[in-house]
C-alpha cells in the first residue's frame, strides 16, 4: 500500500473532475501531486511509515498570476476532503510539512532557495542536496500549463559539472582518509569507537560518491542506502559490500580483514569509474590522487581554489 499510488487515485477519480467542474476557467492553468517531503514521494513508505504524516493528499500550484486564487483553493481543497473522504487520510504531525495549495515559485522557493532553479553556481549552493532531492521526487499528476514540470525537468538536469565536480574530489579525499588510511590505523590502536566513526563515516561517503557518479540528488540520510541499491552506477555493487561491512560487526582479526577487502574492492570500483566517466586518469590506488586530480580540472576559479577535502 503505497501513499503516493493512494493519492494518485484520489486525485485522478475525485480532485481532478471536481476541480474542472467548479474552476472551469482555471484548471488549465494549474498542476498538482504529490512531491517533497515523505518517504512515499520516494516510494519507501511501509507500515511503520503509517504512523505520522502519511496518507491521501495532494498539492496544487497556481501560476504566480493566480496566487490570488489560492485561498479559494484551499477552501476548495478542504471541503472536498470533507465530503469525500479517503480511506486514508494524510493527518499532519506537529512538525509535518503542510501539503497545500500555492504558487510553482513558493514550492521551488522554499525548497531550493530559488523560485525558478538555481541560476548561478552561488545559488546551487543555497540548498543542502537533500532538498533538491525533494524538489524532484514523488510524482505530478497534473500540470496545464507546464510550468512546475519546466522548473522539475530543470533540477532533474542535475548540478552544474564544476560543483559536481568539487562534490567528488570531496568524496575521493574524505574515503581516502577514512578508509584506506585511517581504518587500518585505528583497528591497530584498539581505538574501538574511533573505528565505528570511521566505518560509519567511510559508508556515509561511499554513498555520496554514488549519488554524484549517477547524476543523481541523494536523499535524507535513512533513506539514502535504500535508493542507492537501485542506481544504475556501482549501486548494486556498493551496496553489497557496505552491508557486507555493516553486518561484520566484531572487533577480531577476522572482522577487521572482511572490512580492509570490502573498502579496498570499493576503493577500487570507485577510481575505475572516475576513469570511465573521464573525471580521472590516474591509475593510482589512493583516491586522494584521484580527487586532486578531479579538483584541478574545475573550470570555475574559486572552486577550484578551495581545499581540495572542502566539501560543499
Amino acid at each position: 500500500m503505497n501513499g503516493l499510488k493512494l493519492s494518485r487515485e484520489y486525485f485522478n477519480d475525485i480532485a481532478k473532475p471536481g476541480i474542472w467542474q467548479d474552476f472551469p476557467d482555471l484548471y488549465p492553468r494549474l498542476a498538482a501531486g504529490l512531491v517533497g517531503n515523505g518517504s512515499e514521494c520516494f516510494g519507501y513508505d511501509d507500515e511503520i511509515s503509517r504512523d505520522h504524516d502519511w496518507g491521501v493528499d495532494f498539492y496544487i500550484w497556481t501560476l504566480d498570476d493566480d496566487s490570488d486564487m489560492i485561498p479559494a483553493l484551499q477552501d476548495w481543497k478542504t471541503k472536498l476532503f470533507d465530503d469525500h473522504p479517503p480511506e486514508y487520510p494524510r493527518i499532519r504531525s506537529e512538525y509535518g510539512a503542510r501539503v497545500n495549495v500555492m504558487t510553482c515559485s513558493f514550492f521551488y522557493n522554499g525548497l531550493v532557495g530559488a523560485p525558478a532553479g538555481p541560476q548561478s553556481l552561488k545559488e546551487w549552493l543555497r540548498a543542502p542536496e537533500e532538498h533538491f532531492a525533494l524538489a524532484v521526487n514523488g510524482e505530478v499528476f497534473f500540470d496545464g500549463p507546464g510550468e512546475f514540470t519546466n522548473r522539475r525537468d530543470y533540477l532533474l538536469d542535475y548540478y552544474p559539472e564544476d560543483i559536481r565536480r568539487k562534490k567528488i574530489a570531496a568524496k575521493c579525499m574524505a574515503l581516502a582518509q577514512t578508509g584506506q588510511y585511517n581504518h587500518e590505523r585505528t583497528a591497530k590502536r584498539r581505538d574501538w569507537v574511533t573505528l565505528r566513526t570511521v566505518l560509519s563515516r567511510y559508508t556515509e561517503n561511499v554513498i555520496a560518491i554514488i549519488f554524484l557518479l549517477n547524476k543523481v540528488y541523494r536523499p535524507y540520510y535513512k533513506l539514502a542506502f535504500r535508493a542507492m541499491k537501485d542506481l544504475p552506477v556501482l549501486g548494486f555493487e556498493a551496496s553489497q559490500l557496505l552491508l557486507k561491512i555493516a553486518e561484520t560487526g566484531n572487533f577480531d582479526d577476522e572482522s577487521f580483514s572482511t572490512h580492509q577487502q570490502c573498502i579496498s574492492e570499493l576503493c577500487g570500483l570507485i577510481a575505475s569509474e572516475l576513469r570511465t566517466q573521464r573525471l580521472s586518469e590516474s591509475d593510482d590506488w589512493f583516491l586522494t590522487t584521484h580527487g586532486e586530480e578531479i579538483q584541478s580540472k574545475i573550470e570555475d576559479s574559486f572552486l577550484r581554489s578551495l581545499p581540495t577535502q572542502y566539501e560543499i
